[in-house]
């Protein structure tokens, strides 16, 4: 049975200090990348593997590039990464990975048919890429899960929370030399907090407070609140920036590369208006995945450019300090 959120007490409640530079609290920008190929989309894919594949081979090919535009401009990014993306391959995947949860819609599991309909694994994993990650500087290598579970879904529990915890800690300790310490929740639905805690994650990506920002369970999925998060992408309905609340960097928007051109307009002003208007200790934290830049990859690169160039401008003015995730870790682990 699914825990609600509202039943959890982890002691993360309280607030704490933000960052200080010589003239106070400092303002933050965060940004995350949620790399997940298509463990992010299974459910919604099914067994066609043709379907949406130009933009996954896309955001294969976006990874050293997203790199480069960071790097260029000294930006820190938490890549949190579908654990399963580092394995070389289903055999490793399959010797790593606890069962599925047994959620009441199959469609929400893993299919082991999987790995007979993509036997090379050209959609499932890129292990050179995420020692690329791993390797370069500014960089939170986090976690979104092990193999991308819903965690608000009915049939999914504790144990299957902390067996995939489990299961990402010892690959990236394996791998990389060190465990994840940040969390994006596929999906965005938070919950299990206390079972996320002890698993070893100090900090996590919430979401926003207005009520049409969580309602990401599938049950909960409606035309008004997803209506009222592509409008609050074009004209501010709510202020998105917060403080670091325990252990929840929550996220403030999500980049939306595919836009028109006017409109496009519109969202890259709604962006600068955010962190224009952000007040000492509030981070606006921004966020997208690897796939969102395709298919047509030198648009969607050009259009993270842009953004990037905002935000730098900004960090080089002294009016923002670039952040990853990793950054507000409660054990002060971050970089």
């Amino acid at each position: 049975m699914t825990r609600s959120l509202e039943t959890q007490s982890p002691a993360v409640a309280s607030r704490r200090s933000a960052p200080t530079g010589p003239h106070g609290p400092e303002r933050s920008v965060a940004i995350s990348i949620d790399l997940e190929m298509r463990w992010g989309m299974h459910d919604r894919l099914g067994l066609d593997m043709n379907a949406y594949r130009a933009n996954l081979e896309a955001g294969r090919a976006a990874v050293p590039e997203i790199l480069r535009i960071l790097g260029e401009r000294g930006l820190k990014a938490t890549w949190a990464a579908v654990g399963a993306l580092a394995c070389t391959g289903w055999d490793e995947y399959f010797a790593r990975a606890p069962a599925p949860p047994s959620y009441e819609a199959g469609e929400l599991a893993i299919d082991a048919r999987y790995a007979d309909l993509d036997p090379d694994g050209t959609l499932h994993f890129l292990p050179a890429e995420l020692g690329l990650i791993a390797n370069s500087q500014g960089v939170d290598l986090g976690t979104h899960t092990f193999s991308h579970i819903f965690m608000l879904e009915p049939g999914i529990t504790a144990h299957d929370v902390a067996g995939d915890l489990e299961a990402v800690r010892r690959l990236w300790t394996d791998r990389f030399g060190r465990a994840p310490v940040s969390l994006v929740f596929p999906r965005n639905q938070p919950n299990f907090l206390d079972v996320v805690a002890q698993a070893g994650i100090r900090v996590w990506r919430g979401n926003p407070l207005p009520w049409y920002y969580n309602r990401f369970a599938s049950r909960h999925q409606d035309i008004v609140s997803r209506g009222l998060r592509f409008a609050d992408a074009l004209i501010p309905l709510a202020h998105t920036a917060s403080a670091i609340d325990g252990r929840d960097c929550r996220a403030s928007a999500f980049v939306r590369f595919d836009l028109p051109h006017a409109l496009w307009g519109f969202h890259l002003n709604r962006l600068c208006r955010a962190l224009d208007g952000m007040a000492p200790g509030e981070v606006f934290h921004l966020w997208f995945h690897e796939h969102n830049l395709g298919p047509a990859l030198g648009h969607g690169l050009a259009r993270l450019a842009e953004v990037c160039d905002l935000i730098a401008g900004r960090c080089a003015a002294g009016r923002l300090r670039s952040a990853n995730m990793a950054s507000f870790a409660s054990d002060g682990c971050g970089s």
